[in-house]
C-alpha cells in the first residue's frame, strides 16, 4: 500500500519546515514569493491536500459555520438557516451558504473550499447526505452535521426527518380520506430521504391491502417544474391516480399547478399532497396539506449540537436526532 503523502513530505521534497508549509497554506504568516511559488509546485507534483494541515489549524477559529444546501430557492433551506442563525448568532458565529444544485461534484467542491477556509463547522444538507461527501471536512477535525442520511458515524451527526415514517403517514392519511390509487412524484434517484419515503407509501399500501404499483411511481427534479413534469406523466396514464403525494411541497406547487391548467378540481377531482410544511404550503389556494418538517426547529437542533461539539459540551459519541413527522391538514387533500 502507498504511503499517505503527509505535511512532512511536502516539506522535505520543497527543502522547508513543516510550519512554513503551514503558513504557505494559512496564509497566517509572510512567506516569500519563491519560496511560497516553491511549496505550491511540490504540493501540486505530490498531489496533496491541505486537509490534514486544518487541524493545527483549529487552535484559532473563524467563527463561521458552513451551510451547504442542494437549492436556496427552496423555501425550505432559508427557514433551517434562520433556525440555525437563531443559535449560533449569540455566541458570535456567522454562517456561509453555499448553493450546490444538488450537483455531487459541486457538493465535494464546497466542502473542499470550506475546509481550507477552515471554518469552525458544517452543516450538510444534500439531497442525498453520505458520510463519505463530507470525509475531507472529518479528517480536517471540523464537526459535521448532516441533514439527512441514515447513519451517525465518527466526526458526524446526523439529524433527519423520519422519512419512512413520513412515507407511511402521508398514505395512510390519504388511504384514510377514501383514496386507494395515489401516485408519488419522488426525486430523480433511488436512494437519501425520497427513496425512503416511496418506501414508506409503498408499506401503508401493503399494509392496507393495495396493490403497488410501479407505474404510479415517478422521478422527476425537487422543484415546481419537477412536479409539473410528474403530474403531466401520471395524468396521461391509462387509470390516472385519484391522489397524489409529492416528495417536498414545491413538488406539490408545481402538481397544482397543472391540476389548475386542466381544470381539475382540488381535491375533489384529484387530492395533492407535500411534504416539509414550507410557509407557502398555508399561503396558496388551495392551502396544502402536507406533513410537517419545520425546518427552523431543524436549524436551532443542529445549531445546538454544533455548539456542543465546539464548546466541547455535547457527548463524545455521535449523535442521530429524528424529527417525528406529522400531518398537517388543509384543502388539498
Amino acid at each position: 500500500m502507498a504511503k499517505r503523502v503527509g505535511i512532512s513530505d511536502v516539506a522535505a521534497r520543497a527543502g522547508v519546515s513543516p510550519t512554513t508549509v503551514s503558513h504557505v497554506v494559512s496564509g497566517r504568516r509572510h512567506v516569500s514569493e519563491v519560496t511560497r511559488a516553491r511549496v505550491r509546485s511540490v504540493m501540486d507534483e505530490l498531489g496533496w491536500e491541505p486537509n490534514e494541515l486544518a487541524r493545527s489549524l483549529r487552535m484559532q477559529r473563524t467563527q463561521t459555520i458552513a451551510l451547504i444546501v442542494p437549492d436556496i430557492t427552496n423555501p425550505f433551506y432559508p427557514s433551517v438557516a434562520r433556525g440555525l442563525l437563531d443559535v449560533v448568532s449569540e455566541p458570535g458565529y456567522q454562517v456561509l451558504i453555499g448553493n450546490t444544485d444538488g450537483s455531487p461534484s459541486a457538493e465535494k467542491d464546497l466542502v473542499a473550499r470550506m475546509v481550507t477556509r477552515s471554518v469552525d463547522a458544517i452543516v450538510f444538507a444534500g439531497y442525498y447526505s453520505k458520510a463519505s461527501d463530507v470525509a475531507p471536512a472529518v479528517e480536517a477535525g471540523i464537526p459535521v452535521a448532516l441533514m439527512g442520511g441514515r447513519k451517525a458515524s465518527a466526526g458526524i451527526d446526523v439529524l433527519t426527518s423520519d422519512d419512512l415514517a413520513a412515507g407511511e403517514i402521508a398514505t395512510r392519511y390519504l388511504i384514510g380520506r377514501g383514496y386507494h390509487r395515489i401516485g408519488f412524484i419522488t426525486g430523480p434517484s433511488g436512494e437519501g430521504p425520497p427513496a425512503d419515503r416511496v418506501k414508506g407509501y409503498r408499506r401503508a399500501l401493503t399494509s392496507a391491502g393495495l396493490r403497488f404499483n410501479s407505474q404510479l411511481v415517478v422521478r422527476e427534479e425537487f422543484s415546481r417544474a419537477g412536479g409539473a413534469a410528474g403530474l403531466q406523466e401520471l395524468l396521461e396514464l391509462r387509470k390516472p391516480p385519484r391522489a397524489v403525494l409529492c416528495t417536498n411541497d414545491m413538488v406539490a406547487i408545481g402538481a397544482l399547478d397543472v391540476a389548475r391548467a386542466r381544470g381539475l378540481r382540488v381535491p375533489d377531482d384529484l387530492a395533492v399532497m407535500g411534504f416539509d410544511d414550507i410557509e407557502a404550503a398555508a399561503l396558496i389556494s388551495p392551502s396544502l396539506t402536507t406533513i410537517a418538517g419545520d425546518p427552523r426547529e431543524q436549524g436551532r437542533a443542529v445549531g445546538r449540537v454544533l455548539l456542543g461539539r465546539l464548546d466541547g459540551t455535547t457527548a463524545s459519541l455521535p449523535q442521530r436526532i429524528l424529527f417525528a413527522p406529522s400531518v398537517v391538514p388543509r384543502e388539498s387533500a
